[in-house]
């Protein structure tokens, strides 16, 4: 394991989560999704797991 050298990080530079840009908009901007869009992405949810499922059953019927 090899030596850090502590000396060379600069005091100044500090890592913060909020100089990073993640949150450019303020909470009440935001607004939530309409009940389609909830509808929507469940249903292609719902899509993406049957067709696991079914693969998975395909694959567990082919012979070997």
């Amino acid at each position: 394991m090899r030596k850090l050298l502590w000396n060379r990080v600069s005091p100044e530079r500090q890592d913060h989560p909020q100089d990073g840009g993640l949150d450019r908009y303020p909470s009440y901007e935001v607004d939530p999704p309409a009940p389609l869009q909830i509808f929507t992405r469940l249903g292609l949810l719902l899509a993406v797991a049957l067709g696991f499922g079914l693969v998975a059953e395909l694959l567990a019927r082919l012979p070997q």
